[in-house]
Parts: structure tokens; C-alpha cells; sequence
């Protein structure tokens, strides 16, 4: 999977560096919808509860189900004969195997992922307002560090490397708001768009500046150690500002980002060959025979118009262009 990571191996063999993560891999993980827990949690809130305490404890409760599911998963994983995967012991794909343990001499390396979705609109439903502001940023660390503490307890209780997965919800972003919305409707900032936000990312459609962005989501992406991606959205102009992008990229590690990236439409003219920001037609020929390639949750993969979902589209074509600092970079 795109921007997963591996962190410290609690299984590394004694003499071994732990922070290797080659020959090692994500293994399974399970994705918590917490705009739905949110939602479920107001709706049956009780007379002196307080809502962001009963939201801690009813997100808690899902943190530890999803521990036992990611167990389950490990133990029928574990169970199968070396021969259903033999390429993976003999390409070194994963590293460890020895046909004495069986597989899970191997798969003990791996890391379970405890993921998660939609922050933004959750605390959109908590308090409204998102973690933009310091309200909701105060809140979105809390909840952060909640996952943080849980999966390092996990790991030293059971052995095994959990970790926190700030997931790309390639389909379950649409997937999860359509059920939600059926449930409980149009809510404004929380399901009148076709998708969840993707983990601790600001709304798509959200104006920010390119550093703000940055100093956002700096802030959560600690919190994280089995994958995460922070991006920033630019046009196709910024290709020809060299100084502007080193410096952009610079600030992001300074900020200790651990996966940066930088969208910068690259369409295509199957007719004239012309590469560069298109989105209608070509603007050397005029042709409207052209690809149109846009990174969609890590993946730059065919024109976005066709090789992603519905919901996936729409959250593409509402992206703000983070450009409000650039005239400062040129």
C-alpha cells in the first residue's frame, strides 16, 4: 500500500537494527469511520454527558475492537501453509522465514494498522469546527494521541507491531459517507460533500495557504507510525519556479513531515504531445483528446476522470489550489 511505514520491530532479532524495514511489511489494517462514532455518540447522549468525553470513550472502546479484529486477522494469516505465498520466503519479500516456526517467523515482523477517517468532519460534529482553528486543533491532538498511546500499548502488551495508519480511504470515503448520509442526512460541513476527509487532512476544498497546510497537519502527522502523507495542491505554473518548490519542500521537513508530496497537474494532448495543466482542451492545438492526470490519494494512475470513483473525482475537482503564499516564493 502507498505511504506506509513500518516502525520500531518489537520481533527484531537480538543484534538487529529494529528500525529495518526492509523485508518487512504493513499486514493488515482496520479503519475506524469516526464521523459516524460522533454522530452516534450525539444522538445518544444522555442528560449531564458531556459529549467530547462520551465521543474519547466510545472511540476508545472502537480503538481496542479494532485491536482484537487485527489479532484475528494475524492468527488466520499465521495459520497458512509457507507454499500458499512460497515467493515471499524465497525472494526475501519478507525476511525471517524459518520452515521450523512456520511463517509467522516472518509475518511476527510485519506491522498491524489501526487506521482511521474523516477527522475533520468529526470535529465538525464535536464542536464545529475543524482542526484549522485552535478549538479544533486542541481536540484533534487529544484525538490523536489517544490512537498514539493505544497502539504503543498494544504492541508492548501482545508483541506485536501495531501501529497508528492515517488512512488514504482510496473507496471508503464514499462508501462511508453514503451510509452515513442515509442514516442521518445532509449535515452541513459534515456530509454535504461526496466524501470524508482523508484521516487528519484539511478539507480538500478548504482555503489554506501552502504553509498553513504544512503547520496543520505537522502537527497530527507525529502521531502516526505505520503511514501517513501530507500533499499540497499547486498549478501546473510552479513547474517553472525550481527555487519555490526546493523551498516548499525544505519547510515540510523542517516540519519533520515524514511523507510530502506536491500536486501539480501533468495532462496530457494525445494529439499534439503536450504535457502540462490541460483540464478541457488542449491549450496548444485546442484538441479535447486528452488524459487528464492528477494524484489521487498517493497514486498517479491514468486520467482521474476514468480511473478512479465517483466520489474520488468530486473531491479532486473541489481542491483548492494552495497557492495564497507563492507570489512570496517567485
Amino acid at each position: 500500500m502507498c505511504r506506509t511505514v513500518n516502525g520500531a520491530d518489537i520481533n527484531a532479532e537480538p543484534g538487529t537494527n529494529p528500525n529495518v524495514r526492509v523485508g518487512r511489511g504493513n499486514l493488515a489494517p482496520a479503519t475506524i469511520i469516526m464521523p459516524t462514532i460522533a454522530m452516534e455518540t450525539k444522538l445518544s447522549l444522555k442528560e449531564g454527558e458531556d459529549l467530547v468525553e462520551k465521543f474519547i470513550e466510545n472511540l476508545d472502546k472502537k480503538i481496542h475492537e479494532c485491536k482484537d479484529m487485527l489479532i484475528e486477522r494475524y492468527k488466520i494469516i499465521t495459520s497458512q501453509p509457507a507454499d500458499r505465498a512460497q515467493f515471499m520466503w524465497d525472494n526475501n519479500t519478507m525476511k525471517g522465514y524459518k520452515p521450523e516456526e512456520g511463517i509467522i517467523s516472518a509475518m511476527k515482523h510485519g506491522t498491524l494498522s489501526i487506521g482511521q477517517l474523516g477527522l475533520a468532519e468529526t470535529l465538525q460534529i464535536l464542536i464545529g469546527c475543524d482542526h484549522t482553528t485552535d478549538r479544533g486543533m486542541e481536540l484533534a491532538i487529544r484525538i490523536e494521541k489517544l490512537f498514539n498511546d493505544r497502539c504503543k500499548e498494544f504492541k508492548n502488551h501482545y508483541k506485536l507491531n501495531f501501529g497508528v495508519y492515517l488512512t488514504p480511504a482510496e473507496n471508503l470515503s464514499g462508501t462511508a459517507l453514503k451510509k452515513f448520509r442515509t442514516k442521518y442526512g445532509v449535515i452541513p460541513n459534515v456530509s454535504d460533500h461526496e466524501y470524508f476527509t482523508n484521516s487528519i487532512h484539511v478539507p480538500v476544498y478548504k482555503k489554506v495557504g501552502i504553509f498553513d497546510k504544512i503547520d496543520i497537519e505537522s502537527k497530527l502527522t507525529g502521531f502516526s507510525n505505520a503511514g501517513c502523507i501530507t500533499y499540497t495542491e499547486l498549478d501546473g505554473s510552479v513547474i517553472k519556479n525550481i527555487e519555490a518548490l526546493e523551498e516548499i519542500v525544505s519547510y515540510a521537513m523542517d516540519k519533520d513531515i515524514p511523507y510530502f508530496a506536491i500536486n501539480v497537474p501533468s495532462d496530457y494532448c494525445d494529439d499534439c504531445h503536450y504535457v502540462g495543466e490541460i483540464n478541457n482542451e488542449c491549450p496548444k492545438c485546442g484538441s479535447k483528446n486528452v488524459r487528464l492526470l492528477r494524484r489521487v490519494t498517493g497514486y498517479l494512475t491514468g486520467d482521474y476522470r476514468y480511473a478512479f470513483s465517483h466520489h474520488k473525482q468530486v473531491e479532486t475537482d473541489e481542491r483548492v489550489k494552495h497557492a495564497g503564499i507563492m507570489t512570496e516564493l517567485e
